[in-house]
């Protein structure tokens, strides 16, 4: 849960100690609401008390009063009359504090006055004297009338104030015993979160710590890769103008890492003068198209005062204050320069050595069998007119040059081919297989019929191909099996075809989704060893001495060349006296038909 991306995001830090100071601020105004509720119920509490004990005490003053007036009316003592006096000022003074407790009461104040006019109606009854005993009478059951509705009042006001003060303990109990409650789960809440957070702060701070190892780590290899690869890092300031170079700039440069700070003045000083015009055109098409071209340009070093070559590339980058900077790499190409100027050289010698391949191709093909003709041509008539004359040894000798002047000529001819092969335009189109092989056994329907051979082929694939080239290829397999066929044993040579893919046929090493039309050619002639499967495609190579098997060693050197022009593969095996077996792949391409 805790390597998820929300996790290990800074924001999610933010949010939990923004949820937890909210908590503590939602947590303090609990509090003190929950202490103001209090204080408002302990307030009202204690007015009830008050109340109560003020409504007490007034009735007991009216009692005192009663006590001592019924007293001086008994004994006609005015000693009786003192605690009268004094309970009407304590009835007084009980009464102007509970007017100043219950102010904010209008209920409370209207049976109060109503308490205060049975109070004061009450006192109308006392009396010094009586004219009779029933004015006594009359007086003393008027009083107790008023005075039993007076302890009704008072009782009924007491009854609702101990209501009151039954209800608000009650509520004064629950909140002093629910507010600790909602402090600690608050407070715990508050503390988990803090943790979370706590804890999330600690994780990244050891994959900042991780992650600082990893960059100072990452930071030396790119220095070393800098001093390796010769670049130089660089950032230049579009609003300051100012440069900040890696070490190893410095060291391009020839100067000691860090020994000055770099300007733009200053790094024109190292330019060759033919090429400062590079350097600022390119940062001027910065400032005003906000791109920075691919240069290339010459330095002069400090320390050694030698040309170098350089080659600069860099981009805009706009950091998240909006400053805009060119961030740029600078290599030192010097070696590849001068690399190029050689390949340019030998381009040019190849380009020479072409032309005078070509000239000697003329040659071979026209001044080499001039003279080829010639030979040929007296010899013909030496044959015609001279050849009874001429003694046993010299016809030997006549042989020899006969057969000496066509290899001659077959040696010739096959050059140009191979030469024709490697010269040649790849124009390549749509080809027929079938047509291809119809065309070669026409080409060697005489060689053929001298050796009864069967060719057997149907249905061949079509291929994307040089035709002259393919069907070159076609006549030089096929001549190779008739030419090492066996004796007394008629040639039997089968084509097939078939579409495979790159990544199923081991041989080809190919992983890819590319196919191939896969070609075999397979006969039943002499065969070869195995090891000389790839020998026999080498120019000029035999495996048979030229007297036993006429031929120059170029043919199957012609099929591979144009395999390669082709871009496919060419595969032999070979069982000696069983036949020779050989393997073409051709790529098919989207323009192939199938």
């Amino acid at each position: 849960m805790f390597q998820s991306k929300l996790f290990n995001s800074i924001g999610f830090i933010r949010a939990v100690f923004l949820i937890a100071f909210f908590i503590l601020i939602f947590l303090a105004s609990v509090t003190y609401r929950h202490i103001k509720e209090l204080d408002k119920i302990s307030d009202s509490i204690i007015n009830t008390y008050e109340i109560s004990i003020e409504l007490g005490q007034l009735i007991s003053h009216i009692k005192d009063a009663e006590t001592g007036h019924r007293g001086y009316i008994i004994t006609n003592d005015s000693l009786y009359l003192e605690p009268f006096i004094s309970a009407r000022n304590k009835i007084n003074h009980s009464f102007q504090t509970l007017n100043n407790t219950v102010k904010h009461d209008t209920t409370k104040q209207e049976r109060l006055k109503r308490i205060y006019d049975l109070v004061d109606k009450r006192f109308s009854f006392f009396k010094n004297r009586f004219s009779s005993k029933k004015e006594f009478n009359t007086d003393f059951k008027d009083g107790k009338l008023v005075m039993d509705s007076l302890r009704t009042e008072i009782d009924s006001m007491l009854s609702t104030e101990n209501k009151l003060l039954n209800l608000k303990g009650k509520l004064y109990k629950n909140n002093n015993s629910n507010t600790p409650l909602i402090i600690f789960s608050t407070f715990l809440i508050s503390i988990l979160i803090l943790g979370l957070g706590y804890l999330r702060i600690i994780k990244n701070y050891k994959d900042l710590m991780n992650q600082n190892i990893r960059l100072k780590i990452f930071d030396e290899s790119s220095k070393q890769a800098e001093i390796l690869g010769k670049y130089g890092s660089w950032m230049f300031n579009l609003e300051d103008r100012t440069f900040n170079y890696s070490d190893n700039k410095f060291r391009l440069l020839g100067s000691i890492p860090q020994s000055y700070l770099p300007t733009f003045e200053n790094l024109l000083d190292n330019i060759h003068p033919e090429d400062k015009e590079i350097l600022s055109d390119a940062f001027e098409q910065i400032e005003e198209n906000e791109s920075f071209p691919l240069i290339r340009y010459r330095i002069i070093k400090k320390d050694t005062l030698d040309i170098r070559y350089f080659r600069t590339t860099a981009r805009i980058f706009i950091d998240r204050l909006g400053h805009k900077n060119v961030l740029g790499t600078t290599q030192d190409i010097t070696e590849d320069y001068h690399k190029t100027q050689l390949i340019k050289l030998r381009n040019k010698e190849l380009e020479q050595n072409n032309k005078e391949l070509t000239e000697f191709n003329h040659v071979a093909s026209h001044d080499l069998q001039e003279p080829l003709r010639k030979i040929q041509t007296f010899i013909s008539r030496i044959e015609d007119r001279e050849k009874e004359s001429l003694s046993q040894t010299t016809k030997g000798y006549f042989e020899k040059i006969q057969e000496a002047s066509n290899r001659m000529r077959i040696l010739i001819d096959d050059l140009l081919q191979y030469s024709r092969t490697n010269r040649s335009e790849n124009k390549f189109e749509i080809t027929n297989l079938n047509t291809i092989a119809n065309n070669a056994i026409s080409e060697l329907s005489e060689n053929i019929a001298e050796k009864k051979a069967e060719i057997i082929f149907e249905n061949l694939h079509e291929v994307h191909g040089i035709p002259f080239q393919l069907e070159q290829l076609f006549i030089n397999i096929i001549g190779n099996s008739l030419k090492y066929s066996k004796k007394d044993v008629h040639p039997v040579i089968t084509i097939t075809s078939s579409k495979v893919k790159g990544s199923k046929t081991p041989i080809l090493n190919d992983n890819s989704k590319r196919e191939y039309i896969k070609i075999t050619f397979k006969d039943n002639g002499l065969g070869f060893e195995q090891k000389y499967a790839e020998k026999i495609f080498l120019l000029f190579n035999r495996l048979h001495d030229k007297n036993e098997f006429p031929g120059t060693g170029v043919g199957l050197a012609i099929c591979k060349k144009i395999i390669e022009n082709h871009k496919g593969y060419i595969f032999a095996k070979g069982l000696p006296n069983q036949g020779a077996t050989f393997k073409i792949y051709l790529p098919i391409y989207k323009t192939t038909i199938v």
